[in-house]
């Protein structure tokens, strides 16, 4: 009994220690509930390649390379998107549509600080952290449709095939229903193109 005692506990050791160095992905709210999100990413991929964009410096290949091999990677992924990625803004079908992966924010980022930072308002990094973080957020111009977050393993090339596996389980969580996500944003219009009603008397974006 002792002995099968020792072996559970042993097990289960080794089970959290697994845990803990594998990828974990959570959703990040964006007001937005997850049919919504389906149906703008849809839209944007009508209009041809969605636009993905990096920041940070997270591989020694540089940002134009984890841009290139990202929108690769997740060409696939998506249904709605049949013609895939581009890490071109002049490829792009509608550019105001675009995929942001930050690398190791800080930690006080959120999908909106994501979606709106740019050369004049860029984000600040915290490489620090033993384990890597990714914030993978689709937006229409600055505002978030949808967001993830993911924790993984340090890696320091985009040979690492963990990279690709990091990148699709943080795809597939990014559209899924979240209770966290009740419309609050708005409701979704899609004439003449996708449009988020923010408040009746404030009017639409």
């Amino acid at each position: 009994m002792i002995r099968s005692m020792k072996h559970f506990i042993t097990a289960s050791v080794l089970a959290l220690a697994v845990a803990a160095c594998g990828t974990t992905v959570t959703q990040a709210p964006t007001g937005v509930t997850g049919q919504s999100k389906a149906q703008v990413l849809a839209f944007a991929g009508k209009r041809g390649p969605v636009l993905l964009q990096v920041s940070g410096e997270p591989f020694r290949e540089g940002r134009r390379e984890t841009a290139l091999a990202s929108a690769e990677i997740l060409s696939d992924v998506f249904k709605e998107v049949p013609r895939g990625f581009t890490a071109s803004p002049s490829e792009a079908g509608a550019p105001q549509f675009r995929f942001r992966l930050a690398f190791d924010p800080v930690s006080s980022s959120n999908p909106e600080r994501i979606c709106s930072a740019d050369a004049s308002n860029p984000l600040s990094y915290d490489r620090r952290a033993p384990r890597q973080t990714l914030f993978m957020v689709f937006c229409r111009q600055n505002v978030p449709i949808a967001a993830v977050t993911a924790l993984s393993e340090r890696m320091d090339s985009l040979q690492d095939p963990r990279y690709r596996d990091l990148l699709l389980q943080s795809a597939r969580q990014m559209f899924q229903a979240d209770p966290n996500d009740t419309g609050s944003l708005g409701i979704l219009t899609f004439e003449p193109e996708p449009r988020i009603k923010l408040n009746p008397l404030e009017g639409i974006f």
